[in-house]
This record gives C-alpha cells, structure tokens and sequence, in this order.
C-alpha cells in the first residue's frame, strides 16, 4: 500500500518515473546533507526545496492527491491487528498511526481551498514531513559509509589457506 493513497492515484509507475526524473538532483543532494554545513539552517532550506521539487513530481496534477476518504482508510488500516502485530513484533511497541489522523484532519482542513491552491500546501505539508526525516536522521542511520575498504580484511593466515590438492 502506497503511504498516500491508492496504488490508483500515486502508484509505482508514477513514483518511479518521478524517481528517475529526479535522479541528478536527488544524488546531489545527497552528497550536500552528508557534509557537515556550517549553518544548519540553510542545509534545512535545500532539503526543503529538494524535497518539494520531488513532491511536486509525485504529485504533477490535483488529479494525484489523495483523497480525504483515502486518507481515513489508512488511518483505520493503520490501527488493524495485522499492522499492529507486525509492528510489535519487530519492533516491541504498537504502531502510533497519530500522523495519520493529523493528515486527514489536515485534507479536511484543505476543502475550502480551489484545486492549485490544495495541491500546493499538500505538496508543501510533504515536503517538510520528508524534510524533517531527512534532516533528523533516522533510527536506520547507525552505519558509517566507508571511503576505503579495510586492509588485510577478511585476514588470511597461511595455515588457513587450503592447500590445493592435484586431481
């Protein structure tokens, strides 16, 4: 299940194609956040606006936003028993689905708006929602890439190199 909405409004071609159309951008933008920057502030803006140029490609038209009824339906999905118990156990604790009542509250809130405008603040909500996991980190983030591999790893002794035996 796609995180917002059916596979028929933001499926896997669509992402895809999103994806690939982004790539240069999303490939610097990494090596910019890995950096350390002396000013936090203007690495959130660039992981801002990185993020919203990629929401605006998941999201072309008003036709891809989810749909308030969507959005209540994963929130419900979220608090069924399977979700619950696969997140218990890989994790130990129930799933907290609050993010996504505050999304549906948040479409509702949105109803008011014409098409564009709604478009723009969902794109907007997004891009900051993915922004702050990306400048926060991640629980996953626990490994440090290396620039060189390590010497002499796997270590090979000589007494343990089979010696080739002649067929």
């Amino acid at each position: 299940m796609w995180p917002f909405g059916s596979s028929s409004e933001a499926g896997p071609s669509k992402i895809a194609q999103a994806v690939q159309d982004n790539a240069p951008d999303s490939t610097q933008s990494t090596s910019q956040s890995s950096t350390p920057s002396s000013n936090p502030a203007s690495r959130w803006e660039r992981t801002l606006a990185d993020e919203e140029a990629y929401q605006a490609k998941v999201y072309p038209t008003t036709g891809e936003l989810p749909s308030c009824m969507n959005l209540l339906d994963e929130f419900l999905m979220c608090y069924a028993l399977g979700p619950q118990l696969r997140n218990m156990y890989r994790h130990g604790t129930y799933r907290d689905c609050t993010w996504k009542w505050a999304d549906f509250k948040y479409c509702l809130s949105l109803k008011a708006e014409d098409m564009e405008e709604r478009r723009e603040l969902w794109i907007k909500r997004r891009a900051e929602w993915w922004a702050r996991r990306r400048f926060e980190g991640s629980s996953e983030d626990v490994w440090n890439v290396r620039d060189k591999p390590l010497e002499n790893f796997p270590p090979l002794y000589a007494d343990e190199v089979p010696a080739e035996t002649p067929m």
